[in-house]
């Protein structure tokens, strides 16, 4: 399977001499990664879908404007393109991004599939631009999509740092985060994290005024990596907000480090690649007065609460893998033909 890809490029603001000289240069830095013996999986938000695709299929990659100028070529050459919709140095002119992806769409004959790892799990492409393409894997995919060529796919957990290779998959779970729960955390609840959702600082300050042993806040500013990892493991509860899409980052490093999760219900609402489930290896609440019932119930509860903890660990371990992940879904597009 011959798979080109368009990936993420470098995001500038201003169009000026100095950038389109940064752009070019760019573009050849992804033309010589092809020839690269060691790559490594990104943590991008699209890289959980980038390994997916890079360890299942030789998958050259290249930029947009090569690919237009060398389609004829490509089409008798490639199985497919993917398109990363971040394929564009300027990402804020929705109306270019459209036109070059139906420029793209009547370029290629080949299969056409778009990569959309925006944050909006309900946003959908428009119709004259989804005609001209067979299908997108959308990262979160919201469950009221009903359109079948819509796919799910979801972000990379940063924890995990391993080659794409494609005859095998060396993820060693005994280097990534905590086996098990920890027994004694020193803080009830933990959260820290930007306000990229109304619901961070509003559930949090609400916390901050009740009588709980809270490390964190919901602001404009980073806690060192480690240091967030360690009040991970460190808690009895990690709060799991929304924030730039319904499931975040933050899911995924909780898992990975064996802790109990709490999350917002709309967590419900999307489709994953990991067959997760409220009541078993998370807990959902609804409003404040259920976030509280929750909190006081498995502050209490440390047999239960070690379970769930200790169920989300192994659902990840056994199931967070890019190379299966992208095995089901090239047999999906490509029509069980790979």
């Amino acid at each position: 399977m011959k798979i080109l890809y368009i990936p993420v490029t470098k995001k500038i603001k201003e169009k000026n001499f100095k950038n389109y000289l940064k752009c070019f240069l760019y573009d050849i830095k992804i033309i010589f990664k092809n020839f690269s013996f060691r790559r490594k999986a990104s943590k991008s938000t699209s890289g959980y879908i980038d390994s997916a695709i890079h360890s299942n299929a030789f998958t050259f990659e290249l930029p947009y404007n090569y690919c237009i100028f060398f389609s004829k070529i490509l089409n008798s050459i490639f199985d497919g393109i993917f398109i990363n919709w971040k394929f564009t140095n300027y990402r804020s002119d929705l109306d270019n991004i459209e036109l070059k992806l139906i420029k793209l769409s009547q370029k290629f004959k080949i299969k056409k599939v778009i990569v959309d790892g925006t944050d909006k799990s309900i946003n959908i492409i428009k119709k004259e631009i989804l005609d001209g393409f067979d299908y997108v894997i959308k990262r979160e995919k919201n469950k009221s999509i009903s359109d079948k060529r819509y796919l799910t796919t979801m972000l990379p957990c940063r924890l995990i740092d391993y080659k794409c290779l494609k005859n095998k998959e060396n993820i060693n779970w005994s280097k990534i985060g905590n086996s098990k729960p920890n027994n004694n955390p020193e803080y009830d609840i933990f959260f820290s994290g930007q306000t990229t959702s109304k619901y961070r600082k509003e559930f949090t300050e609400f916390l901050h005024t009740k009588n709980y042993n809270f490390f964190g806040r919901a602001e404009n500013f980073k806690i060192p990596y480690d240091e967030y990892l360690s009040a991970i493991y460190n808690s009895t509860i990690n709060l799991a907000f929304e924030g730039k899409g319904e499931f975040t980052f933050r899911h995924l490093e909780i898992l990975a480090s064996c802790s109990f999760m709490i999350c917002q219900s709309s967590i419900n609402n999307i489709e994953l690649p990991l067959p997760l489930t409220d009541g078993k290896h998370f807990v959902t609440f609804k409003n404040k007065e259920d976030l509280l019932e929750k909190i006081n119930f498995y502050l209490k509860n440390d047999i239960l609460r070690n379970e769930i903890a200790l169920n989300g660990r192994r659902i990840l371990e056994e199931y967070y893998s890019p190379k299966k992940h992208g095995n089901t879904l090239l047999k999906k597009i490509f029509d069980e033909k790979i």
